[in-house]
């Protein structure tokens, strides 16, 4: 079986590279950028099963950067989860599949990029 493919999406490089690190020692193809813009460019041309994404962004929000790749076609099918330490999260419906709020187990994140991976795949939206 292929290993998942994620993105971490963060300005936080410190903690970026950790994800991707624990990701890859988890068995995930894992890779990291800055910026929402790189983010939604690179899952426009990456095979990407998911894409770990934090709220604030220097140049745009988490919730625009995920309503782009909901709205494009070749991204829609990517799971997308919000990972944040203390963001306030909106009321407002958007199309996460998840949210996790740091502190945050490691094998917390495991399972969610698995479960909200293999409940895209099936079609079946969680919220």
């Amino acid at each position: 079986m292929e290993p998942l493919r994620v993105l971490v999406v963060d300005d936080n490089q410190a903690h970026a590279d950790g994800l991707v690190e624990l990701l890859g020692l988890a068995g995930f193809e894992a890779s990291r950028v800055e910026t929402g813009a790189e983010g939604i460019e690179f899952a426009r041309k990456l095979a990407l099963d998911a894409v770990l994404l934090d709220v604030n962004l220097p140049d745009m929000l988490g919730f625009e950067v995920c309503q782009r790749l909901r709205s494009d076609p070749r991204t829609a099918h990517i799971a997308v989860i919000f990972h944040t330490g203390s963001s306030p999260l909106p009321s407002d419906k958007h199309d996460w599949d998840a949210i996790l709020t740091y502190p945050v187990q490691m094998s917390d994140v495991y399972a969610a990029v698995r479960g909200c991976v293999e409940r895209r795949r099936r079609g079946v939206m969680a919220k």
